[in-house]
């Protein structure tokens, strides 16, 4: 491994504490020195749990807001009730040029600058935009993804120990990303996927059947520009994207200004395309902002869309600005097809991030969903977390929680269905957790049963840093 030079992160907010990068990657199997199980780890279930994010591998120039640092995927192996833990950076072509010259070569996302001729010489990409592969980590099509949606996806191997650009034979061109945070249908196990350009259609939805070839492309013709678009919802026959007044600009990114324009005059849009192709149906609601969808279905000509509401985009260029700290809660949105109706309700007032729901009903009728929630004030500290993990009863809107306790941090809880079940509740919920005297684990829920507390806890030797966006990767195991 390459030796890496300390850095000094001081003045940056959202790498301090358990937002900080690990600059090892370990591995460790059960035992003494190794991985402790505490309580009674599911016997039933073969798969990987695995989580994305950044985790800067060089002294970095700029961070505001924590969507720059190279991939770093921390993964639980399980197989006949044993487990093994692994973290690997994603080796893109820019982090093998950036561990080769010993140095970061690029810019952040909020302040990219000229890449230098060095860097150039040593084979990497002359684009100031980095794919650094960070956001997400998906097994489709027999294909194990890390996402970033400003570029093209990467294949992992299994092991986590190669990572290859792969453009869906063609399909991708240059300039274009696929998105971070794609859809499967519990229906179909199509991937529900989209491409964003600064060209007019600007959003193209991109379908692609269960074996991960391609198999339809829909324009979402009615934007007037590229938004930041990073998530969108199936709803049973239809997908539904929320087209909010954020909108990129690179222009502004390369003067060192805010590399996005909120124009909160502007009412948040919302399209509706049926999955077989066709034009958009539009609809407006008073202006607000989404990251993350819960879940979504339709019942006859209306549409039932659970998502995470916040007031605004919650980026800037400034440090320290608290505005990524803003409150998050779970709503539902109801469209009406027929008499284009929109209506809104907070479903919770819990502050909550990276919603999640039983997979196999990804766009059809479900009852449960869950979150990364936070109870804790974080006005004192300098970037904001999530110390619980919450399930919402979507049917009677009740919510229970459960706290890991002061000063810890939580990540998105993931549902990991019972093999032996086709009830939500039996099935069971995984995320890191980071706790200042317990340490770090992962922790594993009864998705029925929330407010019990973890049934098991993984401890893990090595720190896990806050990410983004984990996956079950059902069967999938160390060798294939």
């Amino acid at each position: 491994m390459v030796t890496r030079p300390e850095m000094d992160l001081s003045r940056f907010p959202y790498l301090q504490g358990n937002y900080a990068p690990v600059l090892e990657e370990s591995t460790f199997d059960e035992g003494e020195g190794g991985l402790r199980v505490e309580g009674k780890l599911p016997e039933n279930i073969t798969g990987a749990f695995m989580r994305n994010g950044p985790n800067v591998a060089w002294q970095p120039d700029h961070y505001v807001y924590p969507v720059d640092g190279d991939g770093m995927i921390h993964a639980v192996y399980f197989k006949d009730g044993r487990v093994h833990y692994r973290n690997r950076w994603v080796r893109t072509q820019w982090f093998k040029v950036e561990e080769q010259l010993k140095r970061a070569c690029w810019g952040s996302h909020g302040k990219p600058f000229p890449v230098d001729e060095e860097t150039i010489a040593a084979g990497g990409s002359p684009s100031p935009m980095k794919n650094p592969a960070n956001t997400n980590v998906l097994l489709h099509g027999g294909k194990l993804f890390a996402l970033f949606e400003a570029g093209f996806p990467h294949i992992m191997s299994p092991d986590l120990s190669s990572a290859d650009e792969y453009n869906y034979d063609g399909l991708l061109t240059a300039g274009e990303g696929l998105t971070a945070h794609p859809k499967i249908c519990g229906r179909t196990g199509e991937l529900i996927s989209n491409t964003q350009t600064f060209t007019p259609p600007y959003f193209t939805v991109q379908i692609f059947d269960k074996s991960g070839a391609h198999k339809r492309s829909i324009p979402i013709h009615g934007m007037h520009r590229r938004a930041m678009v990073h998530d969108m919802q199936i709803c049973g026959d239809y997908i539904v994207g929320f087209f909010a007044p954020a909108f990129p600009d690179i222009e502004a990114a390369m003067k060192g200004k805010n590399p996005f324009v909120w124009e909160g005059d502007r009412a948040t849009r919302i399209f509706v395309v049926h999955r077989d192709g066709g034009e958009p149906q539009w609809f407006e609601a008073p202006t607000f902002f989404s990251w993350h969808f819960c879940n979504g279905f339709q019942s006859g000509q209306k549409l039932y869309i659970d998502y995470v509401w916040m007031k605004s985009m919650p980026v800037s260029n400034d440090l320290g600005t608290g505005v990524e700290s803003q409150m998050r809660n779970m709503h539902r949105l109801t469209l009406d097809l027929k008499s284009g109706a929109v209506t809104d309700e907070k479903v919770g007032a819990t502050y909550c991030e990276f919603s999640r729901s039983d997979d196999r009903r990804c766009g059809q009728p479900y009852r449960y969903g869950f979150a990364a929630a936070a109870t804790e004030a974080w006005g004192e500290s300098p970037n904001h977390g999530y110390n619980g993990t919450i399930a919402y009863d979507m049917d009677t809107g009740k919510s229970t929680l459960w706290d890991y306790g002061a000063g810890a941090n939580a990540g998105e809880p993931v549902h990991i269905p019972n093999p032996d079940s086709e009830n939500e509740e039996d099935g069971y919920l995984m995320t890191y957790v980071n706790h200042p005297k317990e340490g770090r684990y992962l922790a594993i829920l009864s998705a029925g049963n929330v407010g019990s507390g973890p049934i098991a806890k993984v401890y893990i030797p090595s720190r896990v840093p806050n990410g983004f966006h984990a996956n079950w990767m059902n069967g999938l195991t160390l060798n294939g």
